[in-house]
């Protein structure tokens, strides 16, 4: 019979580790707990990140829209396009941004569900 974590209650595992000290089979089990709770540990702060990621790119599109559609005079016209440049490159890196975040939390995501 193949031994593996979730054939193994607690007290088992604790009592091979007890009689064979941390044997092969008990640090593989207990390695997978760790690496199980990195992973997900990871994953909430991804989780985390992404809400603010979401955030910054919402606000960097209203920051251009601002900057294309001022409501005062434009006074500098050089300015006003680099205004427009400027909110461009900070919703691009934004977007790139919450781009990666999603693409790790996808590979966490299936971390977990092929290698578990």
């Amino acid at each position: 019979m193949e031994v593996t974590s979730k054939s193994v209650s607690k007290f088992v595992a604790a009592t091979i580790a007890f009689l064979t000290g941390d044997s092969d089979t008990a640090t593989a089990l207990k390695n997978e707990r760790l690496a199980q709770a990195s992973i997900k540990g990871q994953l909430s702060a991804l989780e985390g990140a992404l809400v603010n990621a979401e955030v910054d790119v919402e606000n960097a599109k209203e920051n251009l829209t601002k900057a294309i559609y001022p409501t005062v005079l434009i006074s500098n016209q050089q300015g006003y396009y680099n205004n427009i440049v400027g909110a461009q490159s900070k919703l691009d890196d934004a977007e790139e941004a919450l781009a990666n975040i999603k693409k790790s939390i996808d590979y966490a995501q299936a971390l977990l569900k092929d290698k578990f």
